[in-house]
């Protein structure tokens, strides 16, 4: 293995779309009739939008140099189940969405190397030793570091440098300077690094436990957490990460920004768009939920409310969802952004209205009902060749509606 001063997630992860554009758009909602009614998804007259044609564009993928080894069956499975098995939800370090696991099937050193990181993040250690007794080379750190800022916030809120062959020092909340150089502290306060990570693990278990049964199948579960986050967190209109939208993955961004603010939300209750959009896809993740983050592009000159023609030309017409699988593969839209912004504008009318979730569950006739995405392509993925055009190989289809 060739020792460096330093071994890193490289940055490269983003990509252009090169996404043909088209939208129709029909967007109802309630009026209120009395002074108590907020406004609901169906009392808006309808808005015409003309029908632009829409044209075949080919996306170019950027292919990762992997190598295929075999994996063990049990690293691709959903995993252990504490609710399942318990009744009550255990915080897990090493929970990674389904979808994630079987990408990384021919990746077993990458994939337990993310693990690794997980782990040692979750007990806070300053200095880890990789677990078995092979020499990982670069290309397999960094490609599970990867997968761990992929999965988890906190892992995007540390750098790692190599200290010796499979040891390695991690350095938390890294401050980042104007020209892009980190900057490491060298006696950190670590108190402080267990507080802040251990309010967010106890976030996400209290979440959960508050808002989800035993009973709860896996799209109840994803419903369930959807509702609750909605109503818990408010969205902050950060027009900068909009814009990247429109050039680059802005989920990547995220990642790769060692930012603390989903970390700090116990306390802040505060997140942008994709920041919001990360946190509900992690929560899945610890609730074995197999999912997918998607990101269309739709354009159109008029909404209708201001937050949407605002947010939409901020970003170019990019939109991020996320796709839900079901335990019989069934998958369903689930538009958790729109309905947090959906619930805003209703709150403004009556401060205790409760989340209609009109964009929970969608199927793609629904979904282009209310935005007509032309094209769609995976945002996250550990296979950077895995883009797609919606309805094709890689982005589920989504035949039905979810109606529970």
């Amino acid at each position: 293995m060739k020792k460096t001063n330093k071994t890193r997630l490289g940055t490269n992860l983003k990509r252009g779309m090169s996404l043909g554009l088209s939208i129709v758009m029909t967007f109802a909602v309630l009026m209120a009739n009395g002074c108590d009614k907020a406004e609901t998804i169906d009392d808006y007259p309808e808005v015409q939008v003309p029908v632009e044609e829409i044209t075949d564009v080919e996306v170019t993928p950027v292919v990762d140099e992997d190598e295929e080894v075999v994996v063990a069956k049990e690293t691709i499975d959903r995993g252990y189940d504490s609710i399942y098995d318990t009744g009550t939800f255990v915080f897990n370090p090493e929970a990674v969405n389904p979808v994630l696991k079987e990408e990384m099937k021919n990746k077993e050193t990458s994939y337990k190397v993310g693990i690794d990181i997980l782990n040692a993040i979750h007990e806070h250690k300053t200095e880890f030793e990789l677990s078995g007794d092979d020499e990982v080379d670069e290309l397999d750190f960094n490609r599970g570091f990867k997968l761990a800022r992929i999965t988890s916030p906190m892992a995007t809120c540390v750098d790692i440098t190599m200290v010796d062959t499979n040891k390695y020092k991690i350095n938390y909340f890294p401050a980042v300077s104007a020209d892009g150089t980190i900057n490491f502290e060298e006696d950190q306060d670590m108190s402080e690094v267990e507080n802040r990570l251990n309010a967010f693990e106890e976030y996400v278990t209290e979440m959960i436990n508050n808002n989800i049964t035993a009973d709860d199948d896996y799209m109840q579960r994803a419903k369930k957490i959807y509702k609750a986050l909605i109503e818990d967190i408010e969205l902050v209109h950060d027009t900068e990460i909009l814009g990247k939208a429109n050039l680059s993955n802005p989920m990547y961004d995220i990642r790769d920004s060692y930012d603390t603010d989903i970390i700090d939300v116990p306390e802040t209750k505060k997140l942008n768009h994709y920041q919001f959009l990360f946190l509900y896809d992690y929560f899945l993740s610890e609730l074995n939920v197999e999912h997918y983050v998607v990101l269309g592009r739709t354009l159109e000159e008029e909404y209708a409310f201001d937050w949407l023609n605002e947010d939409m030309e901020s970003s170019g017409g990019i939109w991020a969802w996320i796709i839900v699988n079901d335990e019989d593969n069934n998958s369903y839209n689930c538009d958790i952004l729109m309905d947090e912004l959906l619930l805003d504008e209703q709150r403004k009318t009556k401060e205790d209205y409760e989340s209609d979730m009109v964009f929970f569950g969608m199927s793609d006739k629904t979904r282009n009902e209310s935005f007509n995405y032309v094209g769609g392509y995976l945002a996250v993925t550990m296979n950077s060749n895995n883009t797609t055009g919606n309805g094709s190989s890689g982005v589920p289809k989504c035949e039905n509606d979810y109606n529970k």
